[in-house]
């Protein structure tokens, strides 16, 4: 497989790395002066944990490379203090742990949570906070962000990342496939999702002829993929996860099903784990592609990044890239505000930004994400990404 630099709609040579230094360290604020608490909640455990684990290091990593540069506001040194608490993949501890980062810890800022059922309660302690900024990559983030209030989705919306972007890319890249059986987790956002996208496929000339529904918890997907019926070209698993799509493909190649799959909330490596048998795999790129690095720049960040954690060549998901450099154009917010503490004067300075870090981030005037995004391809054992999006 070619895993050579390919084009992507990303621009941005500059890393935390160069946030101007102003006499900050890897350690506390210069006496004391200015130190930001900013917490995350992140699946470290659990079924969620391969992006969580992932999304918890990136911003480990963005705070360290902030204080080693250093940063000033209102003309004081500043520092962040981090802290991180384990969601488990469990939704049912989201509230728990974000009031506690919050009362507990101080926090003023809160990454996450990584899975879409866990933002709602998250957000409820938030909220009831007040003055407190929560940002996420979760779908679960519509809800609340681009309406006014201090909540900031790390990922275009649905509607713009999926119906708008990816389906009639993949549509255009997949002329053949014209019949398809969708497979969603049997919950709420499960099924919220699947009448757009099934619309989204027939306006691009594509008939999802099947919905089939399952229990987020199945790790057996035989019973599964044979309700599947004959005469579709191709399998469309949305709002997932790397290893229950793994098993979902293993199991239609099981059954003899169509080895066409495009996927969503997926990575390459189901894909390229199994190359050799596909006849298609679409994924949605989010800020970068760990298998497919745009130019020298994404190279250098994954080879920090899997140096650092100790990661395998080729299990880096693509987490890091949708949350390290937020860390970057949060402390850029701050310094345009001129404060640490007004989260509301923040979250203007974050409206209508943008942000060059190892990838391209921007927010439009409302606070909705715009940010550039791409299309994966994998046929024949030859990658490609292309790009589409962003402002």
């Amino acid at each position: 497989m070619s895993r050579s630099p390919l084009p992507l709609a990303v621009i941005g040579v500059l890393a935390l790395g160069s946030l101007a230094a102003c006499g900050g360290s890897d350690g506390g604020a210069a006496d004391g002066e200015c130190v930001v608490k900013i917490g995350s909640i992140f699946s470290q455990t659990g079924a969620a944990s391969a992006f969580g684990a992932d999304g918890e290091r990136a911003i480990e990593l963005a705070v360290k490379d902030a204080n080693a540069a250093g940063f000033q506001v209102d003309g004081k040194d500043c520092t962040i203090d981090y802290k991180a608490v384990d969601l488990a993949s469990d939704p049912n501890k989201a509230a728990g742990l974000t009031q506690d980062l919050i009362t507990g810890f101080g926090a003023k800022f809160v990454f996450g949570p990584d899975m879409a059922a866990a933002v709602p309660p998250a957000a409820t302690a938030v909220q009831r906070a007040g003055d407190v900024m929560m940002l996420s990559v979760s779908t679960g983030m519509d809800a609340y962000a681009g309406k006014g209030d201090p909540f900031f989705r790390l990922s275009p919306n649905d509607t713009t990342m999926v119906n708008d972007g990816y389906i009639p890319a993949a549509v255009e890249q997949l002329p053949d496939v014209k019949d398809i059986a969708m497979l969603m987790t049997d919950d709420d956002t499960g099924k919220a999702l699947a009448e757009g996208y099934a619309a989204s496929f027939e306006n691009n000339g594509v008939t999802v002829s099947q919905t089939e529904f399952y229990d987020p918890a199945s790790t057996n997907f035989a019973p599964i993929v044979q309700r599947i019926k004959d005469g579709v070209q191709g399998i469309f698993i949305g709002y997932n996860n790397d290893s229950a799509a793994s098993a979902i493909m293993d199991a239609a190649a099981e059954a003899g099903l169509p080895q066409v799959y495009l996927t969503r909330g997926i990575s390459a490596q189901p894909g390229v784990a199994r190359e050799d048998t596909l006849d298609a795999y679409t994924w949605l790129v989010l800020g970068a592609d760990p298998l497919y690095p745009a130019d020298d720049e994404q190279k250098q960040f994954i080879a920090k990044f899997t140096d650092a954690y100790d990661i395998p060549d080729g299990e880096m998901t693509y987490f890091p890239f949708v949350h390290y450099d937020y860390v970057g154009m949060l402390v850029q917010a701050m310094e345009e505000a001129g404060t640490t503490t007004d989260v509301e004067a923040i979250s203007e300075a974050l409206r209508g930004s943008s942000y060059d870090g190892v990838v391209r981030l921007s927010f439009d005037a409302d606070g909705l994400n715009t940010s550039p995004m791409g299309l994966g391809v994998l046929r024949e054992g030859q990658g490609e990404v292309v790009s589409f999006g962003g402002q």
